[in-house]
């Protein structure tokens, strides 16, 4: 068996030392040919060592494909220019699509289907910093514009990461199977609608090469809207086209006039303005201009007070000196209203427990082994956790704002899915009064009945009324009804399917009536009920939007509330959509 490629790679080898002979030209393609002819659908992809399976002619036919692309002459010939071409700078999408070959006799070339609505909304996930934020927007609302023109499509800016078309930047692996390569060659890529479920519309850019704005040579750097017009046109379903001219031409001509080719333009007016599959009719209330415009969503002010921005407190603070009394507790004060008072910052939850409750009722007992205790004491500084790496501890959306939370820290975002300036900071400057021993939070949830918010660590909850004054007293997991033997919850989350109370632990979840203050009957139940979730999930929340997502490691999932499961396409990336990491 491992002599038959062998000898086949030798024929092949033979017939294009003729076909040199002949031409007088080099026509044995090196191993790097042959992986980019694989890479662009010109030789079809095999097993490893399957170049030893193409014969002459399928690789003279091949070479004569790449000269078409670039617009070259079709000899069949490895000469100087075609060598070159295939490190030219270029858009990573195929340029020859196997499956289907019915569509090569036109100018212009489809790739796939088109969107089936007109309205496509659009999140620029995150930006280069050498081109900047606005620039980034500035330019994708203008290319979004000129392929309006032509499609009667709305195009609409949204700050929400399940949009139809995702922007972002990202460098050699970033999540979707199509690494990049660093500087030159593959400049960007984008995904057909549809395509690869969630990842249809995408649209990705190489972080790696020097963008700028309206760049004329490319010694200056690449011209990024000559580059993102470009994309777009994959994304609204069109291939690769081998003329010079158009948009769709595979590899980087320089900085672009901006306007749509007339092969451009057919293909546009075919799959938009004569396909009879897209129901809804166009929306002839926008102009071009009006298609690009940024949606804004309105801030929306809360009925009770949102958290505070930031204790006036140092960064990472040195303990306070313990003082030499405790002010005695009124015996006919309510519990929930003595004041805040800790005694030092590092007492540990037993100790504020038992202090709070000296004239209370003792908690429901809790066995607490030392490993599930905060620590009696922590340091001065605790390094920041890497939030781009995902793996949160808890994620909630709290007074109409999205915090997470990782190690001691926490991160605020902002309506648009950005961190606020000034974060992360650590969690007891948000929560103030928290303790500063509690070194991460599980869990963390807003109930509805009252806006309280309640957090979670290890086998203790704490709750911040609808004032931002913390409960005095830490409460056990057993007050929600749940096993003592739980050492932890993974998540909390009001589904806004039904606006029950969700924890979830391991392979278990349990469904909490926080106005009854009562466990449902017939809990835990088993993570099979939430189709497409995994066990041991680190957050879950909800959003304004009323959308659900479910959190692991760097991935997330967009859960649909109607059909109970997992939008097609999910998991994706965290840190890259709901963070801007590159």
């Amino acid at each position: 068996m491992a002599r038959y490629p062998l000898h086949l790679f030798g024929l092949c080898f033979l017939c294009l030392i003729s076909l040199r002979l002949m031409h007088g030209a080099p026509a044995v393609p090196t191993k790097e040919m042959i992986d980019f002819m694989r890479r662009f659908g010109y030789l079809e992809k095999g097993p490893t060592q399957a170049e030893a399976l193409y014969s002459g002619e399928a690789i003279i036919d091949a070479i004569k494909h790449v000269q078409k692309f670039g617009a070259l002459p079709q000899t069949g010939v490895l000469d100087r220019r075609t060598i070159e071409l295939m490190s030219a700078p270029r858009c990573g999408v195929v340029d020859v699509m196997q499956h289907d070959q019915s569509l090569r006799h036109r100018r212009y070339v489809i790739g796939s289907e088109s969107w089936r609505k007109r309205r496509i909304t659009y999140f620029i996930a995150n930006w280069s910093s050498k081109v900047g934020e606005d620039a980034v927007a500035k330019f994708m609302a203008k290319a979004f514009g000129e392929w309006s023109k032509y499609s009667k499509l709305r195009f609409v800016r949204v700050y929400d990461p399940s949009a139809d078309i995702i922007v972002g930047f990202g460098s050699g692996h970033h999540g979707d199977n199509y690494p990049f390569d660093g500087p030159g060659n593959v400049l960007a890529h984008a995904f057909y609608p549809y395509e690869m479920n969630a990842y249809g519309g995408d649209v990705h850019f190489d972080e790696d090469e020097n963008w700028k704005e309206n760049s004329t040579h490319l010694s200056e750097g690449v011209d990024f809207y000559s580059v993102a017009i470009h994309e777009l046109g994959h994304s609204l379903g069109l291939a690769h086209s081998p003329v010079y001219s158009s948009l769709m031409f595979p590899y980087y001509k320089g900085i672009a006039q901006g306007t749509l080719d007339y092969d451009d333009i057919l293909a546009m007016y075919q799959l938009y303005i004569q396909n009879p599959h897209i129901t809804d009719e166009p929306d002839w209330m926008y102009t071009t201009e009006a298609s690009t415009t940024v949606d804004e969503y309105g801030t929306v002010t809360p009925a009770v007070p949102r958290l505070p921005d930031l204790d006036s407190e140092p960064h990472y603070p040195e303990p306070d000196p313990l003082p030499t009394s405790t002010p005695a507790l009124s015996s006919t004060t309510e519990v929930y209203d003595i004041p805040i008072t800790f005694v030092g910052d590092y007492e540990t939850v037993d100790d504020h427990i038992s202090r709070h409750h000296a004239q209370s009722p003792p908690p429901t007992s809790v066995t607490t082994p030392p490993e599930d205790r905060p620590p009696a004491a922590i340091p001065s500084y605790v390094p920041v956790p890497d939030i781009c790496s995902g793996s949160f501890d808890a994620i909630g959306l709290l007074r109409g704002e999205i915090f997470i939370f990782k190690g001691a820290y926490l991160w605020r975002l902002t309506e648009k899915y950005r961190i606020k300036t000034g974060y992360p900071v650590r969690i007891w400057q948000v929560f103030r009064g928290f303790p500063k021993t509690v070194s991460h939070i599980d869990a963390v949830y807003e109930r509805l009945d009252d806006n309280a918010i309640v957090l979670f660590s290890g086998r203790f909850y704490w709750v911040f009324d609808a004032l931002n004054f913390l409960h005095p007293e830490v409460r056990p997991l057993t007050d929600f009804g749940l096993p003592e033997e739980l050492r932890r919850i993974d998540a909390a989350l009001v589904w806004p399917k039904n606006n029950k109370t969700y924890l979830f632990a391991g392979d278990r979840f349990w469904r909490y009536n926080d106005t009854a203050g009562e466990m449902d009957e017939g809990y835990p139940s088993s993570m099979d009920r939430w189709f497409g979730i995994p066990n041991n999930i680190d957050a879950a929340t909800a959003v304004a939007s009323g959308k659900t997502y479910f959190f692991k490691g760097n991935y997330y999932w967009l859960y649909n509330n109607e059909r109970v499961r997992p939008e097609r396409g999910y998991p994706r990336r965290t840190g890259n959509i709901w963070l801007g990491c590159r």
